[in-house]
């Protein structure tokens, strides 16, 4: 191949277009190979339960502790499993359930880490926030008590906000509950 120098103005090189074009090139590299360190390192993660889940099948008066015998008045056990996107279990994320709800005799629901006390129910004893760490199984345990509810607090509706920390990245989740029944 063979330059036709008829066609260039000047064959040498200006420098200054060459530190122009270096200018403009080093900020576009320098973005185009942080972008995908970043994206690489913030995985996101699969939460359960996760928004859109409707609890319906809880019943009021669950307020005696995590280890009640009478299954009709023990406390509710609510694992939070958090995996990433390959379905492996995160270990050591943060996971922050707060409980919304009340009606005339106050909370509807109370929250703790595993387990739950024998308490006077959620309208006596209330715990509307509770944190805990996900073990080698990807899972943080809760345990949720339920305000007794008489004929004219049925239904009850109440939200539980789940917040998982992993790695710096937050994810939230909403659950609905309702409560219909009080044993």
């Amino acid at each position: 191949m063979t330059l036709d120098k008829g066609k260039i103005k000047n064959p040498e090189i200006d420098r200054r277009k060459v530190m122009i074009g270096t200018a403009w090139s080093i900020p576009v590299i320098a973005v185009a190979a942080a972008t995908p360190a970043i994206a690489a390192s913030v995985p996101p993660v699969v939460v359960t339960p996760g928004t859109g889940t409707v609890i319906s099948n809880w019943k009021g008066d669950h307020h005696y502790g995590s280890f009640e015998e009478d299954l009709d008045q023990r406390a509710y056990d609510f694992p939070v499993t958090v995996k990433d996107a390959n379905g492996n279990p995160v270990v050591g994320a943060t996971v922050t359930v707060t409980v919304a709800g009340q009606n005339d005799d106050g909370d509807v629901l109370g929250i703790y880490a595993y387990p739950a006390p024998d308490n006077g129910g959620p309208e006596s004893d209330q715990s509307r926030s509770a944190t805990v760490t996900t073990g080698a199984d990807g899972v943080a345990l809760f345990a949720v008590s339920t305000q007794n509810l008489s004929s004219s607090e049925r239904p009850s509706t109440a939200t539980m906000t789940v917040t998982v920390t992993s790695n710096g990245v937050t994810t939230v989740s909403v659950i609905n509950v309702v409560l219909t029944e009080s044993d």
